[in-house]
């Protein structure tokens, strides 16, 4: 049998809910919009996959401004209603006035920060705006991108989401068993298991730094100036310096492929936390740090 992975709200109706629980792995529901919206099925989704034991996300619709506030009274317009087969939240990011980026971040560390696993949904047209927020999302984070590409319900090849993406919706006019009318559908990208999907218990353990390593230059460093002035032909690397030091340090300066005042001062930064000799020159011994960070 077929396995379907619909996403739905009180614009959908399930007619049978053993069809549901046999077709589909897990549910994903609408629980809020803004201040005070509740969506009208939420009380009866958590009821059915409580009763047939099928795991469930629920989701926020979040409006432009105050994101925060918005996944704070999502959390607490659940938090009574959730049970056993509660998976996590997600943060649905697609108004077309477009959220406050540093809004999403925060609403989203709030919600990746209550022992439940969290997603975030994006549109792919608006990757750039959220591209910071996706980049630096918590590890046991997910994220949803729907890219429609001819939306006749099928999954297309020629309209793949953006790398990294874990769960894509391909269409908003698709079908599944137990329910009527046309239906959101997604598929797993292969980033995560199904069970990632279905299992609530999250991952505590630290990892090491999932990009790639700088390759250093002959010297055996890189200063400011390099870039734009000097080892012109290191643009490659000095991102991947950028991206690293990013990562190790919490922060967020622009990759751009040029060693200038900010990469050297979050490299010092990086060398006065590790007790490394300060020059804002990024080297071996800085490289070596990197290594082990674990987060």
């Amino acid at each position: 049998m077929s396995k379907y992975y619909p996403d739905i709200s009180h614009h959908e109706k399930v007619t049978d809910w053993n069809k549901v629980r046999k077709a589909c792995p897990f549910i994903i529901t609408k629980a809020t919009q803004g201040l005070t919206f509740i969506d009208p099925l939420l009380g009866t989704v958590i009821k059915e996959c409580e009763k047939r034991k099928k795991p469930y996300w629920l989701y926020a619709y979040l409006n432009s401004g105050k994101e925060l506030a918005q996944a704070k009274f999502l959390v607490e317009t659940c938090r009574e209603r959730v049970g056993k087969y509660f998976v996590g939240y997600i943060l649905d990011v697609e108004c077309k006035e477009g959220n406050n980026v540093a809004g999403v971040r925060d609403a989203l560390k709030y919600i990746s920060n209550l022992g439940y696993k969290s997603m975030i949904y994006t549109m792919y047209a608006q990757y750039t705006r959220y591209k910071s927020v996706i980049d630096k999302r918590p590890k046991n984070c997910a994220w949803w991108e729907a890219r429609y590409g001819k939306n006749n319900g099928t999954y297309s090849k020629k309209y793949p989401a953006h790398k990294g993406v874990d769960f894509h919706q391909f269409t908003e006019r698709g079908s599944c068993p137990g329910m009527s009318g046309e239906i959101d559908l997604n598929r797993l990208t292969g980033t995560k298991a199904e069970s990632w999907f279905t299992d609530s218990k999250i991952s505590n353990e630290k990892t090491k730094y999932p990009g790639t390593f700088p390759a250093l230059p002959p010297r055996g460093y890189y200063q400011c100036g390099d870039g734009y002035e000097t080892m012109k032909d290191y643009p490659t690397q000095i991102r991947r310096v950028q991206k690293l030091l990013n990562w190790v340090m919490d922060a967020d300066i622009k990759v751009d492929g040029k060693y200038g005042v900010d990469t050297a001062a979050l490299e010092t930064k990086l060398q006065k936390k590790y007790g490394l000799p300060v020059n804002g020159k990024f080297g071996d011994k800085s490289l070596a740090v990197c290594k082990k960070v674990k987060k």
